[in-house]
């Protein structure tokens, strides 16, 4: 598992969603997530905005809404947008590509 093929699926769920590779909308509210500095540690961290609305120019406003943290394992500990039920089906797509390299390779 790596945290590269987690925020790879978060890409392409995002894109099935909104068709943008980092915009995901969920009950009603559009999120945004940057990645920020990776922690000594292996840690992926990162920021989630959500859009607050449109300003007279027609710019989107975005705020911080929360973060994310993805551990060096590729295990998404924490993504404030993400319900828990597609957090799990992330690391479920992992695991399953994982296992399905692990399987080629021993074969």
């Amino acid at each position: 598992m790596s945290t590269h093929t987690v925020i790879e699926n978060l890409s392409n769920f995002c894109k099935a969603n909104s068709g943008d590779p980092q915009i995901w909308v969920n009950k009603g509210t559009t999120y945004h997530w940057n990645r920020g500095r990776d922690s000594a540690n292996g840690i992926v961290n990162g920021v989630v905005r959500k859009l607050a609305g449109i300003d007279v120019s027609g710019k989107q406003i975005w705020v911080v809404a929360g973060s994310f943290k993805i551990s060096p394992e590729g295990e998404i500990l924490r993504f404030t947008g993400v319900p828990k039920k597609t957090q799990v089906q992330l690391n479920a797509v992992q695991e399953t590509v994982v296992q399905t390299q692990t399987e080629s390779v021993t074969v």
